[in-house]
């Protein structure tokens, strides 16, 4: 997914990169490479699938809705990525940091020697993108903001067990029961969760299990 950038971050950003350009054609001038835009916003959620994190506390089961926070998967254009160079400036974890050096390897671009050293990991993704990676590979994510969206009531929830090992769940009928029985196992975040919306409502919940 492609993540769309708010007008306080974009003002944030853009202050870091006054300087450079991110044309192709102007070689010769510093470039500043950003995130792709999401091509949605937490207020227009009709056909997608975000991540999303949110609590068991966060149905409402009378209403049959869900309030969750709303993210896109930090993605780069291949291009853009292949073309950085030393002088130029990516805009990572909302950070703009000025390329020193890159590392390229088996799909892997490390930035300035990595997360771990103030820099940028980067891993060759699908369509064309790099995404954004932090430790234990996981993406980065930017927040999108809050929305309260129906859920179907033939909602599916597909989820993971307590260890990696464990049979994965598929909830096709009474989804209701199966949530509230889930106690203190209500870490639904953006790391591990993605929703699907079709036709402006929840249909399926899916988690995976993760470190």
């Amino acid at each position: 997914m492609r993540k769309i950038i708010t007008l306080a971050a974009a003002a944030i950003m853009l202050a870091g990169c006054n300087n450079t350009t991110n044309t192709a054609d102007n070689t010769s001038a510093n470039r500043c490479v950003r995130p792709l835009p999401a091509g949605i916003t937490a207020d227009s959620l009709t056909d997608c699938t975000v991540p999303a994190q949110f609590k068991l506390a966060d149905f409402d089961w009378t209403a049959l809705t869900l309030t969750m926070t709303v993210y896109s998967e930090d993605l780069y254009d291949a291009v853009d990525i292949s073309q950085l160079k030393a002088g130029d400036t990516i805009v990572y974890q909302g950070r703009n940091i000025v390329v020193a050096k890159i590392d390229d390897k088996d799909g892997f671009k490390t930035i300035n020697d990595g997360i771990e050293n103030d820099g940028a990991d980067l891993q060759a993704g699908d369509g064309g993108t790099y995404r954004a990676i932090q430790l234990d590979d996981h993406s980065i994510y930017t927040t999108l903001g809050k929305a309260t969206v129906p859920v179907a009531s033939d909602l599916v929830v597909i989820d993971c067990g307590i260890e990696p090992t464990d049979p994965v769940d598929t909830i096709r009928t009474d989804a209701r029961s199966y949530l509230q029985k889930l106690g203190q196992r209500d870490d639904f975040n953006e790391l591990n969760t993605q929703v699907l919306i079709e036709g402006g409502k929840v249909t399926q919940i899916i988690r995976r299990w993760i470190p």
